[in-house]
């Protein structure tokens, strides 16, 4: 995301830096000057992970370059060309990912939109500058700053929720329900995939997207694979622990159908998008619920008034037979 005509200030350009070198502005990326750069584009198109995603000129006095924890963020400024070029590939697939939510779902600006495991909220962000009704992204790490910066350069009103996904209940605690939700490079992390997949399932009421990184199984093969324990979340316990996980296209696949949705669209590579190399490790469905017919909403809006009718009823029978046995 270019963020350079926003003319940012020296505040809002030293808040961004202080936060890619800490990894709370890094994966995603966005451009805030031309000293400023972040994301992982690179470091996939290349599958050179540790290459850095971060380039920046000027550190501030607050954050030392000999620490471990900034030197893994920060480029080798000799491949700022490339670092540059992916990360404007990888832009321009998360654009087409909003393109064939906007094209097959409809205006923003009458949908609430939820990105789970949302990270800086380029995907929040962006949906809030098409006018989102409400837009919303989830997060186990707490990226409050970062949604604060990036809404301030933006004018925009992403709002950011320190609630992580809990396998021990499915889900994530009080998450509500949203028009449509968003699950970017979040499944491959999880060792229950299935389960994750419903309660995104649960929580879309009209379309859910999903891209993650697949097997090479073919379309018709339903299978799971556990790649690493504890590489990237040292502290998960089993049976929470295996967080790299492929899971095949036709799994996949099979899962949104299963689960009601009825229209499936696959995302296609672009022009100026990733390489095919790493693109097509990946996929990317989006799954639209079938359309609810007028008698459908009635009946579901409908539902908690008739079921307190039910219960007065059963209530009213308990008291006759009571009446009855008292005479």
């Amino acid at each position: 995301m270019d963020l350079r005509q926003y003319k940012n200030t020296e505040a809002q350009l030293t808040e961004a830096t202080e936060l890619a070198c800490q990894g709370l502005i890094c994966y995603q990326p966005f451009e805030f000057s031309d000293e400023l750069i972040t994301g992982a584009g690179y470091e996939f198109a290349k599958i050179e992970e540790g290459a850095g995603l971060v380039y920046t000129k000027n550190l501030p006095p607050s954050i030392d370059p000999n620490s471990d924890g900034v030197k893994r963020h920060l480029i080798d400024p000799a491949i700022l060309p490339e670092f540059q070029s992916y990360n404007r590939k990888l832009d321009a697939l998360y654009q087409s990912m909003v393109e064939l939510i906007v094209d097959k779902v409809g205006d923003p600006r009458k949908l609430t939109f939820a990105d789970v495991g949302s990270c800086t909220g380029y995907f929040p962000l962006v949906f809030s500058q098409l006018g989102a009704k409400e837009s919303v992204g989830f997060d186990a790490v707490d990226y409050s700053r970062t949604y604060n910066l990036l809404n301030d350069i933006l004018g925009t009103n992403a709002d950011f929720r320190n609630l992580p996904y809990r396998g021990d209940i499915g889900g994530i605690e009080g998450a509500g329900t949203f028009d449509v939700v968003c699950s970017i490079a979040v499944l491959v992390h999880l060792s229950d995939p299935l389960a994750h997949l419903a309660f995104l399932g649960q929580t879309a009421r009209k379309a859910l997207f999903v891209w993650t990184w697949t097997s090479e199984d073919t379309d018709e093969e339903m299978t799971i694979e556990y790649k690493s324990v504890n590489r990237y979340y040292e502290h998960s316990s089993f049976p929470f622990c295996f967080d790299v996980m492929q899971i095949s296209p036709g799994l996949l696949r099979r899962s949104l159908e299963l689960m009601g949705f009825t229209e499936i669209h696959e995302l296609k590579n672009k022009p100026d998008g990733m390489p095919d190399h790493w693109f097509d490790r990946h996929r990317g469905f989006l799954a639209i619920r079938p359309e609810e017919t007028r008698l459908q909403s009635l009946k579901r809006k409908t539902r908690p008034l008739r079921n307190q009718l039910n219960r007065n009823k059963n209530q009213l029978r308990s008291l006759k037979k009571r009446v009855k046995e008292w005479i």
